[in-house]
């Protein structure tokens, strides 16, 4: 038996791929691909580390929600790590980045759930709405790439690690 979802699915890859539905900003969603997701691969990335000034939930002005709470993956806090002369020119592969959208700074609902991945040399993004687990979108979306292109290799919330002071 087929359940819900999955044909809910099914018809939501078979509109995008005929480009049939809008998202954020009015940019062409992309297929979701029947792989596992990046946030099923992520599984509690609430215990996960968070950046430096970012340990808090920080207001934002984004389409993530109001207010985010930011979580990197064991890759992301090594390369933050990292201390070489030239410093860090690009994230490492499979960097992870997870931004968990809030509609109030304490409490609140969760409104939106963001993943980024590097992979392959490039970032890949899901878009989740709320705590469901499927993805609204995936891939790398125009609407993403756009924005997050503003960032050092992608990332906005914070910095690549500079390299050391002269001494």
């Amino acid at each position: 038996m087929v359940s819900a979802m999955s044909t809910r699915r099914r018809a939501a890859i078979a509109a995008a791929a005929l480009g049939a539905l809008p998202a954020g900003c009015e940019e062409p969603l992309q297929p979701v691909s029947e792989a596992p997701t990046l946030l099923a691969e992520a599984g509690d990335y609430t215990m996960w580390a968070r950046p430096k000034n970012r340990e808090e939930r920080q207001p934002v002005v984004a389409p993530h929600g109001g207010f985010v709470d930011i979580y990197i993956n064991d890759v992301v806090v090594a390369d933050l790590a990292m201390v070489l002369p030239e410093g860090l020119p690009a994230w490492s592969e499979e960097a992870m980045v997870i931004l968990a959208g809030y509609d109030a700074m304490e409490g609140g609902s969760l409104v939106q759930v963001a993943v980024m991945q590097k992979q392959g040399g490039v970032w890949a993004w899901e878009q989740y709405d709320g705590s469901s687990d499927e993805p609204r979108f995936s891939g790398r979306p125009d609407v993403c790439v756009g924005c997050h292109s503003a960032g050092e290799d992608f990332i906005r919330s914070f910095r690549l690690p500079d390299p050391p002071p002269e001494e």
